[in-house]
């Protein structure tokens, strides 16, 4: 099932949205930098963002979304761009490399922050203590 990421959208798990490029519910592009298909919703319960399950091709990604609350909080941006350098220039097993950084609009022009990384097989440890 492919996942539209606009906050807004009344129906993101559109039961169509699988044979599309856009959205049926919102109209927003469902493929992300004309890479990323979003799959499902890991966690919203981070601090900064929302983590999606994707895939690029057929291989497993992770997407982080900055909260749209905090799209235009120029501190909030500066830190989260800085959360995708600083994974970038770790190299680690454990440690998820940043395929990229992009800003994302959805079809009603909300500019979304979005980091793209690669997926590490585990225990989820999203949300726990």
């Amino acid at each position: 099932m492919t996942l539209c990421i606009n906050p807004y959208c009344l129906k993101p798990n559109h039961e169509d949205n699988d044979e599309n490029r856009f959205c049926q519910s919102c109209g927003s592009q469902l493929e992300l930098q004309g890479r990323y298909r979003v799959m499902r919703l890991l966690s919203d319960k981070t601090g900064f963002g929302k983590v999606y399950e994707a895939y690029e091709q057929d291989k497993p990604k992770i997407v982080k979304v900055l909260k749209e609350e905090l799209s235009n909080d120029a501190k909030a941006v500066e830190l989260f761009q800085q959360e995708a350098v600083v994974l970038g220039n770790l190299n680690h097993p454990g440690i998820p490399k940043v395929d990229s950084y992009f800003p994302y609009k959805t079809r009603d022009n909300l500019q979304l922050h979005c980091i793209a990384m690669e997926k590490i097989d585990g225990p989820n440890l999203i949300g726990r203590e």
